[in-house]
């Protein structure tokens, strides 16, 4: 099974959605511990109804919650990216989900793999968890939380299968 790690943007724009769902049917999803923290624990003490779906997608082992040794120093980088990184180096993962320009630019220079979230869409219909036109509709859904270059991009994949 595909292994994904999610950053906390990333968890918290596939919560709100409700595509973090299926991903975690298709695929082996990780948050680190600081990212849950980042996440759920704070996101539950506001009320945010995306941190209660990651915690119900924990709880019933469908998304996996991993403690890691810190290998990898970068103080430009939050917690929640850092401890990403320190998975990715110090475990391994095949892809990192991620819209954070500045993150993404430190793991291209780590030759970390990685899509933006608008790609697990991409990712879900060529596994045939969703169809073309579920996976347009998330899309849509996204509008408002990425960039617009990630939804033509994908929209146009889409479209091309």
């Amino acid at each position: 099974m595909v292994k994904l790690i999610l950053d906390a943007d990333a968890s918290i724009k596939l919560s709100k959605i409700s595509l973090i769902v299926v991903l975690s049917n298709a695929f082996e999803i990780i948050l680190t511990k600081e990212v849950y923290e980042e996440q759920v624990v704070v996101g539950l003490k506001k009320g945010y109804s995306d941190a209660k779906r990651v915690e119900t997608l924990v709880k019933s082992k469908k998304i996996g919650v991993k403690e890691v040794e810190s290998v990898y120093d970068d103080s430009k980088l939050g917690k929640g990216e850092k401890s990403v990184i320190d998975f990715c180096l110090s475990v391994g993962v095949e892809l990192v989900v991620s819209d954070d320009e500045a993150f993404l630019k430190v793991l291209d220079g780590l030759s970390i793999p990685y899509t933006p979230v608008a790609g697990t869409i991409l990712m879900l219909v060529t596994h045939m968890r969703l169809t073309k036109e579920e996976g347009i509709n998330y899309l849509c859904s996204l509008k408002d939380m990425v960039k617009d270059e990630h939804l033509f991009y994908i929209k146009s994949r889409l479209e091309g299968l």
